[in-house]
């Protein structure tokens, strides 16, 4: 009789003991994150030799960015980095590249800092001859394709050089407005 009585208790002692320890991991689960708060005032993570591509829905190349070191925050949406070069394409085709050797990068709104020896080059296209425009800083805008920045600056377009104190440019119309003081070499 004792085993027959047993028999009858395991599975009521078995779906007991289960609600218990369902109770239990609910608890355990509720108790939120065991880890410790990250320092804002240091990096979440580093990267050094970074070579990073990211694509459009279609699958073609939109951005390639190359840098020595890459940063970010905790809770932050700038990207940082050091020696950097962003390559951004339209349709699968090299539309231009960013070099600086210091700057950040916005993941939200995509526009970046460069800092340092700041570089937008356009390479020739539809019989256009190539286009560098060199600063020590200079904020691009990378959906907008909007660049400027208040620094002196040299725009080189195929062979002629012009110099100036700041700029906009405006890639959708391919117009660069010097700000102040210009002075250019055109050559044919």
């Amino acid at each position: 009789m004792k085993s027959g009585h047993w028999t009858r208790l395991f599975p009521v002692a078995l779906v007991a003991l289960t609600a218990l320890l369902t109770i239990w991991l609910d608890q355990v689960s509720k108790l939120g994150s065991f880890g410790h708060d990250l320092d804002p005032s240091q990096p979440e993570y580093v990267a050094e030799k970074i070579d990073a591509t990211r694509f459009d829905e279609q699958g073609r190349v939109l951005q390639h960015m190359i840098a020595d070191r890459l940063w970010q925050y905790p809770n932050q949406r700038e990207l940082y980095f050091n020696q950097g070069n962003i390559a951004l394409f339209k349709n699968g085709q090299l539309d231009y590249t960013l070099i600086a050797d210091n700057g950040r990068y916005n993941t939200e709104s995509r526009v970046a800092f460069l800092e340092h020896k700041a570089h937008l080059q356009k390479p020739a296209v539809a019989g256009q001859p190539p286009m560098t425009l060199d600063s020590s800083a200079m904020t691009v805008d990378t959906v907008r394709h909007y660049a400027s920045s208040p620094m002196p600056t040299t725009v080189h377009y195929g062979s002629s050089v012009a110099n100036s104190t700041g700029f906009n440019y405006d890639q959708k119309t391919g117009i660069v407005n010097m700000l102040s003081y210009a002075k250019a070499t055109y050559v044919q």
